[in-house]
């Protein structure tokens, strides 16, 4: 059977601190956990990232991706360099955390984030998006009940195939929250703790 399209990625994050997803100058990078979305989501992919528990599931941001990049290229390119989620270099071919990065400092997460080789270095950018981050809200629920009942039931990973009329409710929130708010990004991130892990494996969510 043929997916439709586009293909929407729902999650739910246990952490919110500006590293993934990432915005800087009106650009949304996911570059850093979530490795199986970044690396099966393609161009015109909806993602939807709505909190965990902790964080009353909210909604936290929607993206469209509209460009990809994989490998190393992320992390060669000069344009990218300065961004807050590029904290690798590359050095003889392998993923270096650079002295500097404000993410995953605490811990080796390089195998998640790119792998060894860049074999999992996979970054999806969007110039089409609304981050909501601590003024998201859960009110979709109420409006929206297929996707407030899978949001609450949602434990690890992600969901990627879902019935028509859960599409239709996630296609209608995504111009709902268009409509309301002009501006791409909407609000800050919910925490300023930089170490939170998004890795973790947690019985309620997984980033």
């Amino acid at each position: 059977m043929t997916t439709p399209k586009p293909d929407i990625y729902i999650y739910k994050m246990i952490g919110d601190n500006g590293g993934a997803p990432c915005i800087s100058g009106n650009l949304l990078s996911l570059a850093l956990c979530k490795p199986k979305i970044r690396k099966t989501a393609a161009k015109h992919s909806l993602v939807f990232g709505f909190g965990g528990k902790g964080y009353r599931e909210r909604l936290i941001y929607i993206a469209r991706v509209t460009a990809k990049r994989e490998g190393e290229a992320y992390y060669r390119q000069r344009e990218y360099a300065k961004r807050p989620d590029c904290i690798y270099r590359v050095e003889n071919y392998r993923p270096v955390r650079k002295a500097s990065a404000k993410y995953h400092f605490d811990s080796d997460q390089r195998k998640k984030d790119v792998g060894f080789h860049f074999e999992n270095g996979f970054v999806l950018l969007s110039n089409d998006f609304r981050y909501l981050g601590q003024k998201g809200t859960d009110d979709y629920k109420k409006g929206y009940p297929k996707l407030g009942k899978l949001v609450e039931n949602l434990k690890r990973g992600h969901r990627r195939f879902h019935s028509l009329e859960l599409r239709e409710e996630l296609l209608k929130l995504k111009r709902e929250i268009w409509k309301k708010y002009r501006r791409m990004k909407v609000g800050i991130p919910t925490d300023k703790d930089r170490s939170q892990p998004c890795n973790a494996e947690s019985s309620s969510a997984s980033c």
